[in-house]
């Protein structure tokens, strides 16, 4: 319960909302907003799981060759926001709209190998199995809480709204990752109980 494992659980259940509000409103929002069949919407959120889940082993790639895990996060967020917004606030053609959602999904999978190695370094020793199932409880929970805002835009007639929000969640991640990171190496952590 020390404050940079709460920040670590924020950041998880941050990019858990970010990444349910678009597994379950990208197809409703596409075509909406943007006019695109609901096959080709719903071939654009393959495009995006494909991406994440090749990003993923990006990301482990990339976590075996560096240690600058919070830059790479944090770069990669960033732009994995600014495309999901191009998609928000422009409508591309078809083949666009796959592509940037590809490289969009990619950019926040390879996000989550770093995410997990910078955990992992501030875990105190003895302690990673039990930081683990406290932080990753954030994913579940993010996963509940996504449907309020987002369906909440789309009652309210604003589907144009939900990319944008998307995006500002991921952002809001990094604001809980950062700080975490930073404070990971001068709070000192309790001993194991025996």
């Amino acid at each position: 319960m020390t404050r940079p494992m709460l920040l670590f659980f924020g950041f998880f259940m941050f990019t858990a909302i970010a990444t349910g509000g678009i597994q379950s409103w990208l197809i409703p929002v596409l075509h909406e907003v943007h006019g695109l069949t609901l096959s080709t919407a719903s071939f654009a959120l393959t495009s995006f799981l494909t991406g994440a889940t090749l990003g993923v082993l990006l990301g482990g790639w990339f976590a075996d060759r560096s240690d600058r895990y919070l830059a790479f996060t944090v770069v990669l967020t960033v732009v994995a926001a600014a495309l999901v917004l191009l998609v928000a606030f422009r409508t591309m053609p078809e083949a666009a709209t796959l592509a940037v959602l590809f490289a969009a999904g990619m950019l926040v999978g390879a996000s989550r190998t770093p995410r997990d190695m910078m955990l992992k370094d501030a875990s105190p020793p003895g302690q990673i199995g039990k930081v683990f199932g406290f932080v990753s409880a954030g994913l579940p929970l993010g996963g509940a809480l996504a449907p309020v805002p987002f369906g909440y835009l789309m009652d309210r007639g604003r589907p144009d709204l939900v990319l944008v929000l998307v995006a500002v969640v991921l952002l809001a991640s990094l604001l809980c990752v950062g700080t975490a990171r930073a404070g990971a190496g001068r709070e000192p952590l309790p001993a194991p109980a025996e």
